[in-house]
Formats: structure tokens, C-alpha cells, sequence
């Protein structure tokens, strides 16, 4: 059965499968026998006796016709035949003689026409014929008068047989995705008719186009009804008498308002109205009480009816991607909600009172101008936003306009001064670049009380793994380009390619470019470097959106294809990709395409020498920022108190704080122990201190003091042998042995990035003062993904030994130790009983800046024994060999590439894909956090590395979310002709937890 997002994964389902299940109840107590082809059989041979076999499953063998011997069996016991997932043409003659089926399966063959022989299994009460190429059907298919079951689904039927209205026991009749260009008046006749789906027949034809007949009145047994994706723009009035009704699928149509009667279908519980054009709630489901699942996404509504606490029996309700601005108070009254989806609306406030929903385990908000309670507080869920409300009831509210801004750009780029002119009005003359990354506090009007917080990106690659934590959504960009430098062949190397940066990991962020050192340009060269920014641009930004409409209209096709059409033909696009997993993947484009960054026109351009623009600049800054739909969130509102926790914990000078402490500062703004944890965790989320309530050690603590964190960050990336020494020989009692040993370290630290942790304390002075101090950054650091302990133990500790860390971004040599691998530097050569597994990720647009340094540390707790390159690792998992490499992209037309491999003889498979699986999922949790990046996932063909193709075939990497084929043991390389690569070298035993590319 097919059905449209998102109700293919909804409960719903279990209705559709209630006679699949009644079958297997009724079989389960069947004498039954299974048999396939093995080894290098190609013909499927009948043991003698089957006289007392009543169930025969031969499907899943690839027959073009049925073994000798099956007409035999008409004089036995056997009732149910299983014949699908073969190639068979046409219905074997044998299976007509067949008197005392049942049931018969035929599914999944390549049946062109039935017979009128049909008609001789009279007896049959369940046929399925779907998922073949039938253009019609028998007129003796009315004469099977016992049939309650019939599944003709994914045919090419145009039409049905007139005695199809004799089947007066049939109970459930699939017709989805056929070619019936009318809703059939044959079945509306049918007295027992309780479960019909029609969904994918397009309904074109001129004297019915988008409607149903006014006969529907007469099948008033229908319990179960889908019309999804029928070209449906209206229901008759005789629709509403169809009064047994429970479930109804009418989304992907064209509706925009129901019927007045409609209330009187007081049987229903589930209605899906999703992807159709509602304006309006339909206020006539106000008056279905018993309605538990409401599903209304992808519509036009912009509000929801205060009558909506009548539908107080509702699980489920889904809203998302309307155009709501606001939520009624007595949504809050669904006290039986579990799922609540809103995301992609306009909701800026959540009524009072929202724990009481407190029954909602799903939950999506995002993609909302949410400001009470804030955005962060809402993602984290129900409770969260609980806790809020409470507090927010508990103190007066507080208004608090201010405003991350953050300053980026290349080096040089004059990213400090230009802050420096920004907020004191300094010429720039006076003032020295930065040597890291800064945060300081705008107060940019204090009439109206609105502050930037200040961040001042360093421009130095050496920060690329860092730079990344300090863009989030809500914050305005400034991209400052160095007007006097800047040539038309280097545009992406100093804006495209931090264009790129900023929309991976912010998408639809606020941008604004500002041209600096524009007093050493003449006013000619500053128009043209000007227009050539803006026009380049325009051209990076074109062909990114061409990308990704391009690459959405070819996942439109392949949805508009039959799978198994799309399963069986290896050189289709998504060959034996899901539906589920195409719709989750043009949901991604379709976000991509809709949050495209906001660049500011025109460029601005300053001079920091005479104070040129610099107040233009502020003011556009100021103007861009109380700009209510750009930034909702600078009118955020907070409880007291939880603005008073955030200034209390301004002023210790420690380097952190723990719980305790935290807590003693929460008693002073008013906040007790139960209610510290939301506001610790919402100043978390909003930046403005860390606090890790999921990491056992660290949630003991807290870091509010994130300048003193930012300088100790800068050390590490500094990158300056002269400096690190300097801060190493500070101590005036340091030997000249003692001062070569330090030098040592440095270099060391520089080439391989090792550093044992006496020596991390004496960098880290005057910040670091106690052993324990030393062990919480290290903690923080590692949490960070900024490096790891390669000498500490899974479960005791060191015994006094010196604990090394490793920071892997600073690994210069280019391959890792040979003697690290057990078959040298790469995984080719081997023998021919071994397989190679490999996953491929590509970045088509950008790599995320610190993303290979950042794997390298959160892969060290799943492998052992590991040698590291720059880009490359050699490891084990257990006693299986693992290899991760980075091979960047050498020019504009390449994708930089980072794959996870492993390798062990087939029937060892699994332990391959055990190996590298949890690597798998690290990188798939690391790339959540770049929601606007777009990669491909992709497992190679094992048959191809074999051979040492340069090009292996690759398969999508979506097969590695979807359980293996059933009764399909090989699927075919295309790159080779028909060679045939087992299922277990493509799917992994159990599907990855994280999808690939989901968002």
C-alpha cells in the first residue's frame, strides 16, 4: 500500500494490514512448506508428496514459469499458493487447475493479462495481483463469488469489468496506482465493500474531472477510504451519508473547503486533508468528538479555531507548513496529544499554560519567528517550555533587545579595526588586528537599551575547527572584504566561499558585506570591485539554486516512477531507494531552496582611516536589527529571573562555576533548585554560557565565563612556535635543558599535534590554576571535538603516567604509519576472498571547516590502535581493520570526498559492517549540525574495488536507512553489464539509526 507523506509512517497504516494480519492468524495453523532455488539450481523442483501441504510459498525464485508437478496438486490439500516476486508473463495454465485455492498471491510479477479461466477458482477468497502490468481484467473475475479480498494495485487498469459489481462478498478492494480515469461505477454496488483505496488514479476524465459521483451515498459499509493524490477539488453533499467511515485519506488534492454536512461522519478517527489548498479550518470537523488523528500540512491556513478543544480526543494533530500566526488558548485544553507538528509557520507566541500538554512526544517547532517563549526554549520540548511559562508567571517579564553580531571574513580583511570603529568611534590608524577570536559587549543605542554582542572572527585557517561554534541562527552577519586586495578571479576565495560557510551552518542567515580599506582605493576601482562582488554573487547564488532545483526535479522523478521500477532497473535514478527516503530527500531541497541566505544590497563600503560610512553602517545595522520579521527574536521576552541568572553569573571571575554555585547565584535572582535547570539550559542554547546536561562529568559545572574559554581556545590555535614558547618559558627558574625539552614539545605539538597535559597547564596560565581546572577544559575540549587522551584507559586510571592529548588538526604528515595497517597503506590489493566495504560522502558546494579534525576525535571511544595522517586514519575496531580518509577536491568541478571503509570475507560481513557502522552514525550526529549543507551519501560497489576501478559504481546512500530487500539475495552493477553484487555488501545487516542527508 502507498500513501502519501507523512502518513506513511503513521498508525493509520495498521488498519491497511489488518487483513494481511487476519490472513497469517488463519495460515499460521496451516501445514506449510517453503522452497527456493539454491546453489546453481535455476529450476525449482516439487518433492513427490505434497498431498498434505496446505500453504505452498514459492515466491522470491525468479520463476518464468511454475515447476512440474504443481497441477497435481489440485486433488490435495492446498489452499494458499505464494507466487510472488517472480517473472512471470502470464498465469500458469497449472495454477487454474488449482479448484480448492483460497488464496493466491501473484504479486510482483510482469503479468500482462488474467485469463478467463479464472473463473475456475471459484473457492478463492483473497487474490493479489498487484504491483504487475495489467491493462484489464477478466469478466470472469465477478464470477469469483466467495473473493473478500482483492489487491490489483500498481497495474495500468483503465477500466473494470461490469461483473465486478457481483462480488457481493468482497470486503476489501485495492485500485491504487492504476490509469482509471474515473472513480469506477461498477464498485459502488458492492453490499460488503468495507476497504477501498484509489489513491494515484488521476481522476481526468471531462465529465468527471476532480469529482466523485453522487452515487458514493451507496456504499455506506465503507469504513476505510483512501483518495490520496486523485485530482480531487470538491466532495459531493452524498458524501457525507457515508456514515461508517474511520479513516479517510484525502491529501496531495486540490480541496480548499468540505462539504457542510460533513460533521455527520461521527464514526471517524483519522483524516488526512494534508497538501490540498485550505484557506480555512474546515469548521465542520469542529463536530467530530471522536476524532483522534488530524493531519492539515502543507496547506494555506492562517488560523486555527478556538473550537478546536472540542476535538478533545485527539493523539495526533499536524499543522505544519501552513501559514498560522498564532495558536488558539484552548489548544492547550488536547489533553491527550502525543504528537503536535507546527514547524514552518509563522507562530511567534504559544499560549499560557502549554505543559498541560505534557503528553506530546513529538514534537517540531522550528522554522517559526517564535520570541515567547524564546526559539531556543521551544526546541528543547513540552517541559522546557513548561517550565518557562511557570517561571515567566512566577517574575515580571523582562524585555531584553539585544543582538549577536558577528564579524567574518579573510585575513586582513580589517574585521577588528572595523569593530574598534563600530563601537568606540576610534580611527583606525591607532588599532592592532586580533590574534584570535574576540567577544566584547555593543551597546549601539542606549535610549532604546539595544546591545550587539560582539563576535570577532579570526580570519587564520588555523581556526576553521573553531569558527564554526560561534555562528547560530539570529544572529546578523557581517562579511567584510578588503576592498584594497580584492581582485575578480579571488571573489570566492574572499566572499563566496564564507557565503558558502555561513549558509551550511546558518541557512537563511542575514548578511551584510561591508568593502573596507576603501580610503586606499580610487572612487573608479571601488565601483567596479563593488559591481563585480555583486555580480558574482548573483552568479554563485544562480547556480546554486539551479543545483538544487535541478537535483529536486530528479527525486519528482523518481517518486513519480513505480519502486519496483525504480527497483529493478540498476541505472535508474535512486535505484531501490524508498519513498519514504525520496520524500525526505525533496523535502531537504525544498528547505535548501527556501532558506537561502539574505544578502544585504548594496555593499557597503568604509574607510576605518577617516570614519568614512562608519555612522551609514551602524545605522543600517541598527535598522536591519529592530527589523521584526528579520530578527523576532531581539524582542524575545524572558522571566526575571532568568535575566538576573544570566547577569549574576557575568561577574565571578572564575574560569567556571559548579552546580552548587550556579545554584547559590539562582537562589539570589529568585530561582530555586527545581527551577534552575530550564533557565541554565536556555542560556546554554542562546550562547550565552555552556552548560552540558547530557555529559555526566560536565553537567556537575558550569562555564560561564566564555571569554576567559575564547582565550584559552586561542591558545591552542595560535599556530606561532615563537608564542607558544614564550608562554612555556614565562617561568624565569627554566633550565636550558628544561627549555630544550619545551621546545621539543612545541614542535611536536605543531607537526603531530601531541601534548602531554604538565605541559597543556603551563600554556594555559594564568587561566589554569588547579589540576582540576586542567581536567575540566580537557573534558570541555574533548566535548568539543578539539582533541582526545591517547593513553587513558577505557575504565581505571593512569596511575600516575603523563596522559598525552591529541588535537588532529594539527597533523601535517600527509599518509598515517605504515605499520599501523595490516596490508599496508590502502585497502586494494587483497585477497580475492575479502570484500571491501566502503561509504562515500561528497560535498558538492563545501567541506565544514574542521569536520574531518572534529570526526577524528569522536570515532576514538568506537576504535583501537589507530595511526593518523592529515588526512587519513588507519584503525581497528576490535580485531577489524577500518580506514577513514578526506581527499580533497583538486578544482571548482570536484566534490571533496571523506569515506569510511572496511573490509572481511563475505561470510564475514557483518562484522565489516559492524565496524564502520558507528562510525557511520558519529558522522551523520557531527553533520546535523550543518543544516543547510548539502552532501551525498553513497556506498560503493564492492565488485568495482575489486577490480580497481577508478570510478566504482556507486549505490545511494539512502539503502544503508532501509532493511534489505526481502527475498533478494543480489542486485546488479550497472557499471559492468549484469554483474551481481550480494545484498550484503550494500545493505548493512541492521539499518543506520541516522539517515544520511536528513535534516
Amino acid at each position: 500500500m502507498m500513501m502519501a507523506a507523512p502518513s506513511s509512517d503513521l498508525r493509520t497504516a495498521r488498519l491497511w494490514r489488518d487483513a494481511a494480519l487476519r490472513s497469517r492468524k488463519l495460515r499460521s495453523s496451516l501445514r506449510q512448506l517453503t522452497l527456493s532455488c539454491s546453489g546453481e539450481q535455476d529450476k525449482l523442483i516439487l518433492p513427490e508428496d505434497l498431498g498434505d501441504v496446505e500453504v505452498l510459498n514459492l515466491g522470491n525464485n525468479s520463476l518464468e514459469d511454475v515447476p512440474e508437478g504443481l497441477r497435481s496438486l489440485s486433488a490435495g490439500s492446498l489452499h494458499v499458493l505464494i507466487l510472488r516476486r517472480n517473472k512471470l508473463l502470464s498465469v500458469p495454465s497449472a495454477v487454474y487447475e488449482l479448484g480448492r485455492l483460497t488464496e493466491l498471491d501473484m504479486s510482483h510479477n510482469r503479468l500482462s493479462c488474467l485469463t478467463e479461466a479464472v473463473g475456475l477458482l471459484g473457492r478463492l477468497k483473497k487474490l493479489c495481483l498487484s504491483h504487475n502490468q495489467l491493462q484489464t481484467l477478466p469478466r470472469q473475475t465477478g464470477a469469483l463469488a466467495h473473493l473478500e479480498e482483492l489487491d490489483v494495485s500498481f497495474n495500468r487498469l483503465r477500466q473494470l469489468p461490469d461483473s465486478i459489481q457481483g462480488l457481493c462478498r468482497l470486503r476489501a478492494l485495492d485500485l491504487d496506482h492504476n490509469e482509471l480515469g474515473s472513480f469506477p461505477q461498477q464498485i459502488l454496488q458492492l453490499p460488503a465493500l468495507e476497504e477501498l483505496d484509489f489513491s494515484g488514479n488521476k481522476m481526468l476524465c471531462s465529465s468527471c474531472a476532480g469529482s466523485l459521483p453522487d452515487g458514493i451515498r451507496a456504499m455506506k459499509p465503507l469504513k476505510i477510504l483512501w483518495l490520496s493524490s486523485t485530482g480531487l477539488d470538491s466532495l459531493p453533499d452524498s458524501f457525507c451519508e457515508l456514515s461508517s467511515l474511520e479513516s479517510l485519506m484525502l491529501d496531495n488534492n486540490n480541496l480548499c473547503c468540505l462539504p457542510e454536512g460533513f460533521g455527520a461522519l461521527q464514526k471517524l478517527r483519522m483524516i488526512n486533508l494534508s497538501s490540498n489548498t485550505f484557506q480555512d479550518f474546515p469548521a465542520t470537523l469542529l463536530q467530530l468528538h471522536d476524532l483522534e488523528e488530524l493531519y492539515l500540512s502543507r496547506n494555506k491556513l492562517t488560523v486555527l479555531p478556538e473550537g478546536i478543544a472540542s476535538l478533545f480526543r485527539l493523539v495526533t494533530l499536524w499543522l505544519d507548513n501552513n501559514r498560522v500566526r498564532y495558536l488558539p488558548d484552548a489548544i492547550v485544553e488536547l489533553g491527550l496529544l502525543e504528537e503536535l507538528v507546527l514547524q514552518g509557520n509563522q507562530i511567534a507566541i504559544l499560549p499560557d499554560n502549554f505543559g498541560k500538554l505534557s503528553k506530546v512526544n513529538i514534537w517540531k517547532i522550528k522554522d517559526n519567528p517564535l520570541i515567547q517563549p524564546p526559539y531556543e526554549v521551544c526546541m528543547k520540548g513540552i517541559p522546557y517550555i513548561a517550565a518557562y511559562q511557570k517561571e515567566l508567571a512566577h517574575s515580571q517579564p523582562a524585555f531584553q533587545p539585544r543582538l549577536k553580531l558577528v564579524l567574518t571574513g579573510l585575513k586582513d580583511a580589517g574585521k577588528t579595526v572595523l569593530r574598534h570603529c563600530l563601537m568606540d568611534g576610534q580611527q583606525g590608524s591607532c588599532i592592532l588586528g586580533s590574534t584570535g577570536i574576540e567577544v566584547t559587549n555593543w551597546t549601539a543605542d542606549a535610549e532604546r537599551g539595544l546591545t550587539f554582542i560582539v563576535y570577532d572572527l579570526a580570519g587564520d585557517q588555523s581556526y576553521d575547527i573553531i569558527n564554526p561554534f560561534f555562528l547560530s541562527p539570529g544572529a546578523l552577519y557581517i562579511l567584510a572584504v578588503n576592498l584594497k586586495s580584492y581582485v575578480s578571479k579571488q571573489f570566492y576565495t574572499s566572499v563566496g566561499y564564507f557565503l558558502h560557510f555561513i549558509s551550511a551552518k546558518v541557512p537563511h542567515a542575514v548578511v551584510c558585506i561591508v568593502g573596507t580599506h576603501a580610503d586606499l582605493c580610487a572612487d573608479t576601482d571601488i565601483e567596479e570591485k563593488c559591481l563585480d562582488i555583486h555580480h558574482q554573487i548573483a552568479l554563485q547564488e544562480k547556480k546554486d539554486s539551479e543545483t538544487l532545483q535541478n537535483l529536486a526535479q530528479t527525486v519528482d522523478e523518481a517518486l513519480g516512477q513505480d519502486f519496483d521500477m525504480r527497483a529493478s532497473n540498476p541505472h535508474a535514478a535512486f535505484y531501490g531507494v524508498s519513498d519514504k527516503n525520496l520524500r525526505r530527500k525533496k523535502a531537504q531541497f525544498q528547505y535548501l531552496m527556501n532558506n537561502r541566505l539574505q544578502i544585504l544590497s548594496p555593499v557597503l563600503c568604509v574607510s576605518c582611516h577617516n570614519y568614512s560610512n562608519i555612522r551609514r553602517l551602524r545605522e543600517k545595522l541598527l535598522s536591519v536589527a529592530e527589523h521584526r520579521e528579520i530578527f523576532p527574536n531581539l524582542h524575545r521576552v524572558l522571566p526575571k529571573s532568568w535575566q538576573m541568572l544570566e547577569e549574576l553569573h557575568f561577574n565571578p571571575q572564575e574560569l567556571w562555576l559548579t552546580w552548587w554555585d550556579s545554584a547559590r547565584l539562582g537562589l539570589q535572582a529568585g530561582l530555586t533548585e527545581d527551577r534552575l535547570q530550564s533557565a541554565l539550559s536556555y542560556l546554554h542554547e542562546s550562547g550565552k554560557l555552556l552548560y552540558f546536561e547530557d555529559n555526566a562529568t560536565l553537567k556537575e559545572y558550569v562555564f560561564h565565563n566564555l571569554t576567559k574559554l575564547i582565550d584559552i581556545l586561542n591558545v591552542f590555535f595560535l599556530r606561532d612556535a615563537s608564542v607558544l614558547l614564550q608562554k612555556l618559558l614565562s617561568d624565569t627558574h627554566v633550565d636550558n635543558l628544561r627549555a630544550t625539552q619545551l621546545h621539543h614539545y612545541v614542535e611536536g605539538f605543531l607537526l603531530h599535534g601531541l601534548l602531554p597535559t604538565h605541559v597543556i597547564k603551563l600554556l594555559l596560565k594564568p587561566h589554569i590554576k588547579t589540576q582540576q581546572d586542567l581536567q575540566l577544559i580537557l573534558e570541555l575540549l574533548e566535548k568539543m571535538g578539539l582533541c582526545y587522551c591517547i593513553n587513558k584507559p577505557k575504565s581505571k586510571p593512569l596511575n600516575g603516567a603523563t596522559a598525552w592529548y591529541k588535537f588532529p588538526c594539527y597533523v601535517k604528515n600527509e599518509v598515517p604509519h605504515a605499520e599501523a595497517w595490516i596490508n599496508g597503506t590502502n585497502l586494494s590489493g587483497q585477497s580475492l576472498a575479502v570484500e571491501q566495504l566502503q561509504i562515500e560522502y561528497s560535498f558538492p558546494f563545501i567541506f565544514p571547516p574542521g569536520l574531518f579534525a572534529r570526526f577524528s576525535v569522536q570515532i576514538n571511544s568506537h576504535i583501537v590502535h589507530r595511526s593518523d595522517g592529515k588526512f587519513q586514519i588507519f584503525a581497528y575496531r576490535g580485531k577489524v581493520p577500518v580506514v577513514v580518509s578526506f581527499r580533497p577536491s583538486k578544482g571548482t568541478l570536484q566534490s571533496d570526498v571523506l569515506s569510511i571503509a572496511s573490509h572481511a570475507s563475505l561470510p564475514n560481513i557483518w562484522t565489516a559492517w559492524q565496524a564502520i557502522t558507528p562510525l557511520v552514525e558519529e558522522l551523520n550526529a557531527l553533520l546535523q549540525e550543518w543544516p543547510g549543507l548539502y552532501y551525498t551519501v553513497h556506498v560503493l560497489c564492492s565488485k568495482c574495488l575489486k577490480r580497481g576501478s577508478p570510478n566504482p559504481h556507486t549505490f545511494p546512500g539512502e539503502l544503508l536507512t532501509q532493511p534489505r530487500p526481502e527475498g533478494i539475495k543480489e542486485i546488479i552493477c550497472p557499471k559492468n553489464g549484469s554483474e551481481r553484487v550480494n545484498v550484503a555488501l550494500v545493505y548493512p545487516p541492521t539499518p543506520t539509526m541516522i539517515s544520511p542527508c536528513s535534516k
